[in-house]
């Protein structure tokens, strides 16, 4: 199974869905503050393999987690969620090879959502706790 780092601001929405990913065999990291779990992001303990990340968080976004993590030089796969219609509509297009997520979704859909962004360009990621190949921190599921 997967290291799955999950960050959402909505505590409630948060533990569910680690709840999901634990029951489903992953190992999750569940935080609420991006800037947190930019901290601890990327230890030889815990190689990510998949984010799953909402968008809209403050201080920084679900998108500025990921480009953060790619600077270090931490390739892993990525899962966005939003809960605003127009915000999904509008970062669909542009989202390239990653997974979208629109909120509420059921436990199936995210499940579902994790195999198809885990599935995608599989590597080795346990190899030096970084993805190898030719992935390029921007891969993902085509949502």
């Amino acid at each position: 199974m997967a290291n799955i780092l999950v960050i959402d601001d909505e505590a409630v929405l948060l533990g569910l869905i680690a709840s999901a990913l634990r029951l489903d065999g992953h190992t999750v990291r569940a935080l609420s503050d991006p800037l947190e779990a930019l901290e601890g992001a990327g230890d030889a303990e815990f190689p990510i393999d998949l984010l799953v990340t909402d968008i809209g968080m403050r201080p920084i976004s679900g998108f500025e987690v990921l480009q953060r993590l790619v600077k270090r030089g931490i390739r892993c796969k990525a899962l966005f969620m939003s809960g605003y219609p127009a915000m999904t509509g509008a970062v669909s297009a542009g989202l390239g090879p990653h997974a979208l997520l629109e909120k509420p979704f059921t436990a199936q859909e995210l499940r579902s959502a994790v195999s198809k962004a885990l599935a995608a360009g599989r590597t080795d990621s346990r190899k030096k706790g970084r993805r190898t190949g030719g992935e390029t921190g921007h891969s993902g599921a085509n949502g």
